[in-house]
């Protein structure tokens, strides 16, 4: 199976690339036998107007990424929390996917805040993130809350029980990313059909 990870932070070098680099090596442990990191703060697209739609030339490095997110079975979404958002380049890439990209795919939703904080990114997620494109975010979630002191490196972090509930999180979005296969191949005619959500 392969698993893209979308690094959501506008700075380079960012805590959330590091969470996500983090959550890489946890996939690995599972059964996603082709990861990527996706990191939006230095790929190159603009945002989203009607141009996207006739195959315009400023969208060619966007089409590129949208064909490897169509050939993922599962997603994270790593967000910082930005005054209590989600990151203006995050909701551009939502706003830029269809059905064909994450159209009932299992999407695992993360946030990354420098203090205790870290939920109103997930909750602004949850409401607004999925209407268009379809994407099916898990039940469960992760928030890297004191991520200066959480993320000792790219590969660990000092908090144990941490390690022990992202490990679980990551085996969960395995068996979401199996299962809902089945529910994309069923629904893909339907997707074509009705392809914006009401």
């Amino acid at each position: 199976m392969k698993l893209s990870i979308i690094s959501g932070s506008h700075r380079s070098n960012s805590y959330s690339l590091k969470a996500a680099t983090y959550l890489q090596r946890l996939a690995r442990l599972e059964e996603f036998q082709e990861t990527q990191i996706m990191d939006l703060s230095v790929l190159d697209f603009p945002f989203w107007n009607e141009g996207v739609w006739n195959g315009s030339e400023q969208w060619n490095d966007w089409r590129a990424i949208a064909q490897e997110l169509q050939q993922s079975d599962a997603i994270v979404l790593v967000t910082p929390e930005w005054h209590g958002m989600v990151t203006p380049v995050l909701k551009n890439f939502l706003l830029l996917c269809t059905n064909q990209e994450l159209g009932h795919k299992p999407v695992l939703l993360v946030s990354v805040s420098a203090s205790v904080n870290g939920v109103y990114p997930i909750s602004e997620l949850r409401m607004t993130g999925s209407k268009n494109n379809h994407a099916c975010f898990i039940p469960d979630h992760l928030i890297f809350r004191h991520c200066e002191s959480l993320l000792l490196s790219d590969q660990a972090v000092s908090d144990e029980q941490f390690d022990r509930r992202a490990k679980c999180t990551m085996k969960s979005l395995t068996a979401y990313a199996k299962a809902l296969g089945t529910v994309r191949a069923t629904l893909q005619e339907d997707m074509q059909q009705f392809p914006f959500g009401m």
